[in-house]
């Protein structure tokens, strides 16, 4: 059969503006500086004594933000993203998922690296509920790409390394002193506005999550 020397190239993934540079803490309702309220300053003391009495801190409006917007893909690497240290797992579970359930969240490649969570039961429990989230989020695209969600809790055993926190939202990289989302009761700070494909931070994440022969710290 003649070849008309067409090339058919796979289709570029999508892209979307790294926003500027920035350092955020979440802060409690009434405690924000900018309009959604987060803060792009250190809290005082009234903020932070109101975040810390908090049964359920909240996040980082910016990152939920950011999670709802994206494009392509949300990849995380936190122990315990899914384990808060105040408050109610399933509250955690349903803020993050919030996020996704938002129209404009278009990705479709959302892993989660963190560590064991209560066993293997509430391990497949937490991954049967991102499963069941996931075809949720697929059913509202019946026309476009679906949505995929995969956790792994391998962090402590294959791959105990990592003291910080990282997410990589399309290609934007975030770092965060704590949970990722800014989660945590204490002062902690997070930091956006990274080109996650300048700093290597892909094959860091593919590296981690791949592990399986590390077993531990290194001696």
């Amino acid at each position: 059969m003649k070849s008309f020397g067409f090339e058919i190239k796979d289709a570029a993934k999508p892209t979307r503006p790294i926003p500027q540079k920035a350092i955020l803490w979440a802060a409690q309702a009434g405690y924000g500086i900018l309009p959604n309220g987060d803060r792009n300053r250190f809290p005082d003391f009234a903020a932070i004594a109101a975040r810390n009495a908090a049964d359920s801190p909240d996040p980082l409006a910016t990152f939920g933000e950011a999670v709802s917007q994206a494009i392509d893909r949300v990849w995380i690497i936190d122990a315990h993203f899914l384990d808060p240290e105040k408050g109610n797992r399933q509250t955690r579970i349903d803020q993050i998922v919030g996020w996704m359930l938002e129209a404009s969240f278009a990705a479709t490649d959302i892993r989660i690296l963190t560590a064991r969570h209560g066993g293997k039961n509430a391990e497949d429990d937490l991954a049967g509920q991102f499963g069941g989230y996931a075809e949720t989020i697929s059913a509202s695209r019946p026309r476009g790409p679906q949505c995929a969600i995969e956790l792994r809790f391998t962090l402590r055993q294959n791959f105990d390394y990592v003291h910080d926190r990282f997410a990589i939202i399309d290609d934007e990289l975030w770092h965060f002193g704590a949970t990722v989302g800014g989660f945590h009761h204490q002062v902690s700070a997070a930091t956006r506005g990274w080109r996650a494909s300048d700093h290597g931070a892909e094959e860091f994440f593919k590296m981690a999550w791949s592990a399986e022969s590390f077993k531990g710290k290194q001696k």
